[in-house]
């Protein structure tokens, strides 16, 4: 499995064109091995392949669509599967993915992008930063609980340089509070490493990734971040008014 693949598992047309250019609704979805037979089916087809930027023949095989012949469909049900498994470390999601309301979903790593980005594409400064002034000493890590003992935690090209790029923050976020960067008061600090453990058991479902962040990653903070502490998903993002009707 070489790419994080939210895609389309099923799909039908939705209508049957009938003599006389009179239309019936479609047979109802089949092999439907994860969906309930109750969803809706093809909304939830059309938010998968705008996800990726795909058509339905990236998954599926031209004119039967229950097939499984086409590999890509049982790496999107894997997929399926995978944000499920993800949903559960958020207590405000509600409903079995795709259905009810979700903090992540295809969207938030995809992009409209088959392969998700990993790497933040500019770097995050604060005004202190912006202003030229040094940085503070550095010193070596402290109170690692996840990171290995020789992590580049601090400075240039350091880990948490990579997260304050990953969500557009200052250090101050999940440090701060006016006591040493090592102190656990802050609760994000907690969170940051549910979220590390996170990104470790996603990766975990490509063979030849590594222990995050050590070796080739799939995913990363960047990867649904995208420069936000609140990632972005089908529920939670802003869409414009519709077109008004003529």
């Amino acid at each position: 499995m070489q790419h994080l693949i939210w895609s389309l598992m099923i799909s039908v047309p939705l209508f049957a064109q009938q003599p006389g250019g009179a239309t019936n609704p479609a047979q109802s979805p089949k092999n439907l091995k994860l969906l309930d037979p109750k969803t809706d089916v093809l909304f939830h087809m059309q938010t998968f392949a705008a996800a990726l930027g795909v058509q339905c023949t990236y998954c599926h095989v031209q004119g039967d669509m229950a097939s499984d012949a086409n590999p890509k469909k049982e790496v999107a049900r894997k997929m399926i599967g995978m944000v499920r498994l993800i949903d559960t470390s958020f207590p405000s999601s509600a409903g079995v993915f795709p259905d009810g309301y979700h903090e992540v979903d295809c969207s938030t790593c995809h992009r409209g992008n088959v392969k998700p980005e990993i790497v933040a594409p500019r770097k995050f400064y604060n005004r202190a930063n912006s202003l030229g002034n040094p940085p503070p000493a550095q010193t070596p890590g402290v109170s690692l609980k996840l990171l290995p003992v020789e992590t580049h935690v601090h400075g240039a090209d350091s880990l948490m340089g990579e997260f304050r790029d990953a969500l557009n923050v200052d250090c101050n976020y999940c440090h701060g509070g006016g006591k040493p960067q090592e102190w656990d008061l802050n609760p994000r600090k907690d969170i940051a490493r549910k979220m590390i453990m996170l990104v470790r058991q996603i990766n975990a479902n490509f063979p030849g990734t590594g222990v995050y962040p050590q070796g080739e990653q799939k995913v990363t903070c960047w990867t649904c971040h995208r420069g936000n502490p609140h990632p972005e998903s089908v529920s939670n993002k802003r869409y414009d008014a519709p077109a008004p009707k003529r």
